[in-house]
């Protein structure tokens, strides 16, 4: 649909901004297979054979993962199904390089991890090793185009005092001068700057009590996180 927005193609632009080139046994059952997915944690594999549209370093991964607020964990915490032609293509991987893969990583939003959604959009990668990852499979719908903005906030304390700045200034200027002005004042300024600064702390209150307190942390800490907080 128009509104959504896909994961590996956000991926790959991130990839575009961030440099100009990438450097340069197939009839295992699903079960063994998804074994060893679920038990490889802090492995990775070199690969002879690349397509280097699916290769990825890992500051592109962390920039996707904190602009839509996801987590980038070893597959073995993934609480969900994996589809049939994720293993597929691992086994058409090991038959041309003639070797087992290990080090499985999946990008997905933190509730996938523990409980089972299937309107996400996961992503299944290999750990090849010095900040590098081959993107193995995606599968599920795309995600809604807006919440990379709805979680723009959390994804820094930078951006959260931003958006706080930016909220309170917007607010500070809409009322119209009569309503900020007293009988005898001749700049309705001096009111607007008091009613600024009101705004930013009743607005620093609102989003550690309501925001903050509920996402708990934000996105640049938590996006390679394997705690549940």
């Amino acid at each position: 649909m128009l509104l959504d927005v896909s994961l590996e193609n956000e991926l790959k632009a991130i990839r575009s901004k961030s440099r100009k080139s990438t450097p340069g046994p197939g009839q295992e059952s699903d079960a063994t297979i998804l074994r060893r997915i679920l038990t490889t944690d802090g492995r990775h594999t070199q690969l002879n054979h690349l397509d280097a549209d699916r290769l990825y370093t890992i500051d592109e991964i962390r920039k996707l993962c904190i602009s839509y607020r996801l987590r980038f964990l070893d597959a073995s915490r993934f609480a969900n199904e994996i589809p049939k032609e994720a293993f597929d293509e691992i086994r058409k991987i090991q038959q041309s390089e003639n070797i087992v893969l290990e080090g499985f990583k999946i990008i997905a939003p933190a509730s996938m991890f523990h409980l089972i959604q299937k309107d996400k959009d996961p992503m299944l990668f290999l750990d090849l090793g010095q900040g590098w990852y081959y993107l193995i499979h995606r599968w599920g719908r795309d995600l809604k185009i807006w919440r990379k903005w709805l979680v723009y906030p959390l994804r820094s304390f930078e951006t959260f005092l931003a958006t706080l700045l930016t909220l309170a200034l917007i607010g500070a200027l809409l009322p119209s001068d009569s309503l900020m002005k007293g009988p005898y004042d001749t700049s309705a300024l001096p009111i607007r700057v008091i009613f600024f600064f009101y705004l930013v702390i009743a607005l620093s209150g609102l989003g550690a009590l309501y925001g903050y307190s509920r996402m708990k942390d934000f996105s640049d800490k938590l996006w390679n996180s394997k705690y549940t907080l």
